[in-house]
Parts: C-alpha cells; structure tokens; sequence
C-alpha cells in the first residue's frame, strides 16, 4: 500500500501552493552544499580525504535545485491529467515574484566587486565591451547560453538563467506531457539523460590525448567546459526527471500505479549511493557530474522525502531546516559575495586568515544574517504584493464579465 504522503489542504500556504516541508528543508541543503565548496576549501585542507571530497562536490548541488524545481513545479502547477492548472500569465508572473527581486539584489550587491575584477588592470575598450556584454546577459538572464559571461558578474547567477529557461518553457511542456503516458514519458527522460552523460564521456575522451580521467578538469581549461556545464540544454533531463517523479508519486497517491519503493528506504538508498560517490568519487571524471550524472539518486531523494516519512524526512522538516530552506534561495546568490568581500578584507587585515574556521564561521553567520533579511524584507513582501494585485485584477475582470448582458 502506499504511504499516506501529502494532505492537498494540510499545508497551502498565503501563495496558494503546497508546501512538502522535508523538499524545503531538502533546498537548505543543496544550498548549504554549494556554500561549503566555495567557503571550505581552505578550512579543510588538513582534514580526511573523504570529507573535502564531499566538499570540493558542492557544486553537483545546483543539479539537486534543478530536479528539486522541476518537482516542485509539477506538484504545484500540473493538474491530474498533466495539464497547467494555471494560465501562462499567472504562472509567470508568480515564477518572476519568486526569482527575480533577490536576484536583483544579489547583482545590485556583487556591483562593486565585479567592476573591481573587471577593471583591475586598467579601462581598455575590451574591459568595456566585456563589461557591457556581462552586464546586458545578467540584468536579462541569459548569460547561460553566453559562455564564459555565465559566471563573471555573481557567479551563482547563471542557474537562475537556467532556471529561467525552464519557467518559459513550462506551460508547453505541460501541453507535451499531458499527451504521453507517464512510463512513454520517463523512457524518453532516459534516453536523454543517457545521450547527455555519454556526450560527457565522449568529451572527456577526446578532450586531451591521452584522455584524462579524472575529478577536476584538465589543466588545459577548455572554454567548453564552462559552456556545456551551464547550457540550459544541457540540464534539460534533470528538470523533466523533477516532473517525472511528481507525476509518479501522484499515480501512486490515486492507486492508479502500484508503489515502488517505501519513502524512507528510498531517501536511504539515495542518501547512501550520494554520500559514497561524493565521498570517493568512483569513475566519475569533472565533466559527467557537471552535467547531471547523479540527477536520478536526486530524483529518488525526492521520491522518499515527498512521502513524509523515515529519519531523513523527520529531520529535513524541523523548524530550523525548513526555515533555512526558505532562505536558501538568497543564502545561493549572495554567499560568494560575502566570501569575496571577506577576502579583500583579510588582505587588509591579516589577523583573520582567508584559510581559517574563524573566517568560514564568519562568513557563514554573515552569509546567514543577510540572506535572512532579503527573505524577510524583499522575498516576501514582493510576493505578497504581486500577489494581492493579481487577485485584485482576477476578481475585477470577473466582475466586469459577470455584469455583461446575457
């Protein structure tokens, strides 16, 4: 029989959406994983093996935020029978509530240091022209598909140009699934994960001669690397496997498909498999993790949680993950901001050592702090506002069609 997973009443929030409080604690800790790649680095140079390979992995969390969205959309936007339960214009106008006020701030914060990395050796027309493409790509969240623009102004901004792209092409994408069955479905979703992971094995192969198996990426940086790893074409299976497994768990819930797996044997499997290959890694080179080779252990992390049961669900609910996992999308784009600040501070104050655990605490409390105030003083308030507004337009536009004449 099937665990009894989420109540659709129990609980709807004031934005009208479902929350699944074990996947909101799931997001504190993918972005609690990137975090640590950038800030612990230094910090855990003298310590195990196995743990600075779980933290140089850090980055394989933004493909986590990936799966995690495309679940999350699915659950909250696709009706039964797979279509949007919503018009275009509402979908993305909450989607833009959601990303984009944060994101702003966050570019508005990371102004100064980029202009100072941009312009440190001089104004040349090539720093302008570098300049204004950067500029242009990230104020319109396109610097994904612009290798190497991606990562110059606010680095972690790039997945929101990915994640953009897949707001855009949600509506239609729920037109396409609608039509398949849910196993047609999936056995596409695997044909394209397969080609994507293959194409970065073939990339590996050929990139140097002989080929360099190995974690990091050869030390002859190759500008595809940066390009693939971003492209939103790239992580497209990862999105479609978040909405894959919303749409499985669903028919298990109506007992249209038998269950497959128990939620806490699930999220323990795909806990185990995740701590052992982060933890050494396997035959996995840089290139195939950078494109999503572990987005079905995710897929079934989110399979277990959804259900609401076992130790991982208990824990990832408690107040003080799902509170970090509210914040956690402003903990992503502004924690490398403070990280660099923090850094030209301690060249001018050599007390505090970039290397240190005073300095990670440091950062990680500031990192903290203000991506709790931007959530408080932004995030909210703007979707509340938006929000309001929205409903005011519905409920006026349904007046003014109710008072027409027959």
């Amino acid at each position: 029989m099937t665990e009894p997973t989420h109540s659709p009443t129990a609980d709807r929030r004031n934005s009208g959406q479902l929350k699944i409080p074990p996947l909101t604690g799931l997001r504190a800790v993918a972005a609690l994983w990137v975090l640590v790649l950038h800030f612990g680095e230094g910090v855990s140079a003298t310590w195990p093996g196995a743990v600075r390979s779980v933290f140089s992995t850090g980055f394989i969390g933004v493909d986590l935020f990936f799966v995690l969205s495309g679940f999350i959309l699915g659950w909250n936007y696709l009706r039964e029978d797979g279509t949007l339960s919503v018009s275009r214009s509402e979908f993305w106008r909450a989607r833009a509530a959601r990303i984009l006020p944060a994101y702003y701030i966050s570019l508005g914060l990371s102004l100064p240091m980029f202009l100072l990395m941009q312009f440190h050796s001089g104004v040349t027309a090539a720093t302008v022209r570098g300049a204004i493409v950067t500029g242009l790509t990230s104020l319109t969240l396109t610097q994904s598909w612009i290798s190497p623009f991606s990562y110059l102004w606010n680095n972690p901004g790039w997945s929101l140009s990915v994640e953009l792209f897949f707001y855009l092409a949600f509506p239609w994408l729920a037109a396409w699934i609608a039509r398949w069955p849910l196993a047609k479905l999936v056995r596409w979703i695997a044909v394209l994960y397969f080609v994507t992971i293959a194409s970065a094995y073939l990339f590996v192969a050929f990139h140097s001669h002989p080929p360099t198996w190995k974690w990091e990426p050869a030390v002859d940086y190759c500008i595809w690397i940066s390009w693939l790893g971003c492209n939103p074409l790239v992580h497209a299976h990862e999105f479609l496997m978040g909405i894959a497994t919303c749409l499985w768990l669903r028919e298990e819930q109506r007992r249209s498909r038998p269950e497959w797996m128990r939620g806490p044997a699930a999220a323990g499997v795909a806990v185990f498999a995740l701590a052992v290959l982060a933890a050494f890694r396997g035959p996995i080179p840089f290139m195939p993790a950078l494109v999503g080779i572990h987005s079905p252990l995710f897929a079934l992390l989110i399979y277990g949680l959804a259900k609401q049961r076992g130790i991982f669900a208990r824990i990832l609910s408690t107040r003080v993950f799902v509170f970090l996992g509210e914040i956690s999308y402003s903990l992503y784009l502004t924690h490398l901001t403070v990280w660099l600040n923090m850094e030209g501070f301690n060249r001018e104050h050599s007390f505090l050592r970039q290397a240190s655990m005073l300095n990670f605490c440091v950062c990680l409390v500031l990192s903290l702090g203000l991506a709790a105030a931007i959530y408080k003083g932004i995030e909210e308030p703007y979707r509340r506002v938006l929000r309001t507004r929205f409903r005011s337009q519905v409920a006026t536009l349904s007046s003014e069609v109710r008072q027409q004449p027959a």
